[in-house]
């Protein structure tokens, strides 16, 4: 005997104390339901249809208590079990629901929406005559769709609120009938594809017998020569219009279906070059004892530290090459968007289409058909932000974690992730490597290093001869007396003379905008803050106001202490507006 098939499903929405996995009985109308499947389950007191994933299956003797799956959203699982794994570890590690951590994982582009739907019922006459007239017009306009109406655009065409309680009065009359759907917020690109519709042996006899007209004779012999084409190309290259199509197609000569066509945030595709780079001895070093982590088969972690300019970037490429050499999968992160660019552009001369990207500047479309790539395995090496760290590669490799120290790399939202640690999780489980890069490396990463939990390679000189620039700290109390009480010291005055006499340009640097960055009461020390933020406020001379860099708030300079009420009110503290006025003064 056979045991009814039992899933446990994890539901969306559900608050963190009630997320657990739920118990559904699968019907076997649904044919074949895998791990990491949406579903649509009934969830609650009021049996409300809820997305859910499936996680595992058990069997149980007795169903009759259990409530049934409704619908299967996926044809294919869009979780592996590393990813399902990695959910449930998530779940436990930072306090979030396990379908907001596969949210975390799957592109906009998938997210499914649950609408209602309306659909006209059969109304008997007696029913029909006691309706308003507003009502026999809502039903009227339903009846004219077989599939049913959305209740947004039925409150729409009807002129009425979103919150207007039309359809449910008419669901409570037995007029309408509602069902919740669920809808992908965006959809696949396609285009319309053409192709023979009977054997090429009887081609010819079926041209005469259909009676072909000289236009429709040269499209069917433009299909015997490619096999298949688009209805665009079809008309391109043999003058005719959608029409004749369309005319084969009733004629039973072709069919036409839809094909996937997707999204590349790249315009065109580009050729890899053969890119030989040769390491100097310090990287060759490194080179050679991170390629030993790898080849030991076993999960490792390590931290590449180098000055800037060392030639990381070279040493973890060439590491890049044996990894996708053995057929592995690489993540390569860095820590912003305005960084991929320049990467992405390093990545593409070496390693053309075979990479992916992912980062939340591309289009939806894009996005969503990028992780579609890389789900069937058509690139090795995925390029992206924090969010690639999630990519859904088979085979993993290999993950780079470029300038490791940067806050971006820890997720504000929930889930409350960083990306290093689902990276360890990932290395861990495929038996692969993570590589953290940085000239800077955060205190726990390089502490971690220097006790022996990460391996670590050093690299001390710049690629190529090249020389860091002289760092030189001026002590401003040894001031001249014309500048005394100056932003700008002897040093940097003597420097900058020198530059402009050459014709060349100065760079100054200094995060602070605003005239004066502090405004406090020199009797009592109270400081003048946002009353919002408690951020001390900050003099803006263009406008004459105290502002808030935070939230905006901007209010008078004020002459009088709030606290104590004296008089002695002292700005200081340096800001891009005074550096400014000097300057000119200056130069």
């Amino acid at each position: 005997m056979v045991l009814p098939k039992v899933a446990k499903i994890a539901v969306e929405q559900a608050a963190f104390h009630f997320d657990k996995l739920y118990d559904y009985y699968v019907s076997e109308s649904l044919g074949a339901v895998e791990r990491g499947c949406r579903v649509m389950v009934p969830f609650g007191g009021g049996n409300r249809k809820r997305q859910g994933i499936i996680v595992d299956f058990d069997v149980a003797p007795d169903v009759r208590k259990l409530k049934p799956v409704f619908s299967v959203l996926d044809n294919k699982p869009l979780l592996s079990e590393e990813m399902i794994e990695l959910a449930l570890w998530m779940k436990e590690r930072t306090l979030c629901s396990v379908f907001d951590a596969v949210r975390a994982m799957l592109p906009t582009g998938l997210y499914l929406r649950i609408k209602p739907v309306y659909k006209a019922a059969e109304c008997p006459s007696e029913i029909f005559e006691g309706l308003s007239r507003e009502e026999r017009a809502a039903f009227s306009y339903v009846s004219g769709y077989t599939k049913g109406i959305e209740r947004e655009r039925l409150l729409s065409k009807m002129g009425l609120s979103t919150d207007h309680d039309l359809p449910e009065r008419l669901v409570r009359m037995g007029v309408l009938v509602r069902s919740d759907d669920a809808f992908r917020r965006l959809g696949d690109a396609t285009i319309r594809m053409v192709r023979l519709a009977i054997d090429r042996d009887s081609l010819h006899e079926a041209i005469v017998a259909a009676r072909c007209s000289e236009k429709q004779k040269s499209v069917l012999k433009l299909l015997e020569d490619v096999e298949c084409a688009s209805v665009r190309e079809i008309g391109y290259y043999c003058a005719v219009t959608s029409t004749v199509v369309t005319t084969l197609e009733k004629k039973g000569l072709v069919e036409c279906y839809d094909s996937e066509m997707l999204r590349t945030p790249y315009a065109e595709t580009v050729k890899p070059e053969i890119m030989s780079t040769q390491l100097n001895a310090e990287q060759q070093l490194a080179f050679d004892q991170l390629l030993k982590l790898y080849t030991s088969g076993s999960p490792s972690a390590s931290l590449l530290y180098g000055v800037t300019g060392s030639g990381k970037t070279q040493v973890y490429m060439n590491l890049i090459d044996r990894v996708i050499a053995d057929g592995r999968h690489v993540i390569v992160m860095v820590p912003e968007i305005s960084l991929t660019p320049q990467m992405l552009s390093l990545f593409l001369k070496r390693y053309g289409s075979r990479i992916a990207v992912l980062h939340s500047g591309l289009a939806i479309g894009e996005r969503m058909d990028e992780w579609k790539r890389i789900k069937r395995g058509e690139a090795q090496i995925t390029v992206g932000t924090r969010s690639a760290v999630f990519a859904p590669v088979d085979n993993l490799g290999l993950i780079i974690m470029d300038e490791e120290q940067e806050h971006t790399y820890k997720s504000e939202s929930s889930p409350r992730y960083h990306a290093r640690d689902v990276g360890r999780f990932r290395c861990a489980r495929n038996n692969a490597m993570l590589l953290l890069t940085s000239a800077t490396p955060s205190v726990e990463t390089y502490y971690a290093a220097q006790n022996g939990r990460y391996s670590f390679q050093k690299l001390t000189s710049r690629f190529g001869e090249a020389c860091l620039p002289e760092v030189e700290i001026v002590d401003m109390r040894q001031q001249s007396d014309s500048l005394i009480g100056s932003i700008v010291s002897d040093r940097l005055k003597q420097e900058i003379d020198q530059t402009l006499e050459q014709g060349q340009q100065a760079i100054l640097l200094l995060n602070r905008r605003g005239y004066h960055t502090f405004v406090s009461c020199r009797t009592c020390g109270h400081v003048i803050t946002c009353p919002s933020c408690s951020i001390s406020l900050t003099y803006h001379r263009a406008n004459g106001r105290l502002m808030c860099h935070y939230c905006g708030h901007a209010q008078d300079p004020v002459g009088v202490c709030p606290e104590c009420g004296s008089q002695k009110i002292r700005y200081s503290g340096l800001g891009t507006q005074r550096a400014e006025e000097e300057l000119e003064e200056l130069f």
